[in-house]
Formats: structure tokens, C-alpha cells, sequence
């Protein structure tokens, strides 16, 4: 029986670590570089706010041909941009801040945003338009926050 469970624990954890090796070079480089441009726009974000946030890039999400082609980056700002928004008011400051202490930018067949246990996920298609994504973010937190 133990020997079951260490079979299945080393399955896992080969499985888990398969998409990190079948990553080439070239997106784990673009991976990193977005990251941490992603980390830079949130310092104002941070500065806005006043708090720390987190942000995170759920690569799993994307289609890497299309990742390659179009910076996961420029579409991620409308949540940091949506949240300065609210920061510039008192309670949007407080409310963000008490709540909000990470973003995830995933990818998704339609713009949405789900705020769970302090992580506002923002989900996008590469054909949204980042402007409007901003708005539906921004409205999504007012009405949850």
C-alpha cells in the first residue's frame, strides 16, 4: 500500500514538472521578461493604493503562439489600472486595499474577473479591448468589494 503512494506521489510530481520541460527557451525568457514588467506597472499600482499586491501571469491559460505574438502585459495593466481608479477615493482606496492582494491575468474565451480569498482574477481573450476590459473590471470591483 505505501509503496502504491509513493508510486502515485512520483507520478505526480513528473507529470507536474512535464510543462516546465516542454517549455522552450524563448518562452521561458518572454516568461520571465513579462513577469517582471507585470511587477514594475503594480509598483504603481502600489504607490496608488497604498499596499503591496502580488501579481501572477497563469501561463497554463494561454495558447504559447499567441503569447509569442502579443504581450500578456499590455492586456494585464486594465486590472492594475482599474484598481487606481478606485484607489483615487478614500473607500476604493480602503476597500482595495483591505481586499485585494493579488492579481492573476489568465486567459479566457471571454473577459471576466472572479475575486477569491484576495486574488482578483482577470480572464481575457487577446481579441478584447483593453479599455473596455478596464471598465468591467473596475465595475466588477464596486459592486464586490
Amino acid at each position: 500500500m505505501a509503496s502504491r503512494k509513493a508510486i502515485f506521489l512520483v507520478s505526480l510530481v513528473t507529470l507536474a514538472a512535464v510543462p516546465a520541460l516542454a517549455q522552450t527557451l524563448e518562452e521561458r525568457k518572454l516568461h520571465a521578461d513579462q513577469e517582471a514588467q507585470l511587477a514594475s506597472k503594480a509598483e504603481l499600482t502600489n504607490k496608488a493604493c497604498g499596499f503591496s499586491l502580488k501579481t501572477q501571469i497563469d501561463w497554463a491559460t494561454f495558447k504559447s503562439e499567441e503569447v509569442l505574438q502579443k504581450s500578456v502585459v499590455s492586456w494585464c495593466t486594465a486590472g492594475l489600472d482599474a484598481m487606481e481608479d478606485l484607489c483615487s477615493e478614500s473607500l476604493g482606496k480602503q476597500a482595495v486595499s483591505e481586499k485585494v492582494k493579488t492579481l492573476t491575468c489568465a486567459g479566457g474565451s471571454a473577459v471576466s474577473a472572479t475575486l477569491a480569498d484576495g486574488n482578483l482574477t482577470y480572464a481575457f481573450p487577446f481579441s478584447s479591448a483593453s479599455n473596455q476590459n478596464k471598465l468591467l473590471i473596475r465595475s466588477y470591483l464596486e459592486k464586490n468589494l
